[in-house]
């Protein structure tokens, strides 16, 4: 039992940083980083849950091209359904000319009923892994923070209050147009932002944590690096088919 509750708060804990210190290289949610392939979170998480689901989705260029553009993992321990642990991940990913990175990513984690730690000791956790937060706040049952970071090396900036940057319910698709659009007009404002929860009850015990994070810095780059590239392969495409394409019909 307490190994389980160890791994939660080693995986939201910085090794050798400094917790004044925390680079965008570092910022990730149970050790899934800002720019991780698809590839890479798919072979960390049939490590550690060989037995879970995960569906990952590719888009398609008219030319034939893919890349991943999204992706999710569930986990329920059905060995366990009197003491069952439930985590659930979402991640989108940028286009195959800027690298087809990871630059969002969420987890929902609701802790096994026998191994539930403190909600104090999770958001204790967060803050060594990501600094002091932009803003925070307290119930008698949760606590919340999040972390707006300016730039890839520095450290949060303080918030009045807390910004609306990941939406729940419309958590990226993959980098589209409309994802980029909204990042252009808001990367000043967010940045790399990093949201956080834990819910538990007012004994002191957590029930669930939510994280949520998104780099917005270099979204509209990434998208045009997309769209230059998208292009070339189109275009190298349309050229081969000029001389390869069937002889038109008879009219």
């Amino acid at each position: 039992m307490r190994a389980a509750i160890l791994h939660l708060v080693t995986a939201l804990t910085l090794s050798a940083a400094s917790v004044s210190t925390a680079l965008a290289a570092e910022l990730d949610i149970n050790g899934i980083a800002l720019g991780t392939s698809a590839d890479q979170i798919i072979a960390r998480f049939q490590e550690a849950r060989p037995e879970a689901q995960y569906e990952f989705v590719r888009w398609k260029l008219p030319e034939g091209s893919e890349w991943v553009a999204n992706g999710r993992t569930l986990y329920n321990d059905l060995a366990n359904p009197d003491d069952m642990e439930h985590e659930r991940m979402q991640f989108a990913f940028t286009g195959l000319g800027s690298g087809n990175k990871l630059f969002a990513a969420s987890r929902e984690l609701k802790f096994r009923p026998s191994q539930r730690p403190m909600t104090e000791s999770v958001y204790a956790a967060a803050v060594q892994k990501f600094g002091e937060p932009s803003v925070t706040g307290k119930s008698a049952t949760g606590i919340w923070a999040a972390w707006k970071f300016g730039s890839a090396d520095a450290k949060a900036e303080k918030l009045e209050s807390p910004l609306g940057c990941i939406g729940i319910s419309d958590f990226p698709v993959g980098l589209d147009e409309f994802t980029a659009k909204k990042a252009k007009q808001s990367a000043s404002m967010c940045g790399i932002y990093v949201d956080f929860v834990v819910r538990g009850d007012q004994t002191g015990l957590a029930n669930e944590l939510e994280m949520k994070m998104m780099d917005q810095l270099h979204l509209a780059q990434d998208f045009d690096a997309d769209n230059s590239d998208a292009r070339k392969r189109i275009d190298a495409a349309k050229s081969r088919n000029a001389t390869t394409a069937a002889p038109a019909p008879k009219l």
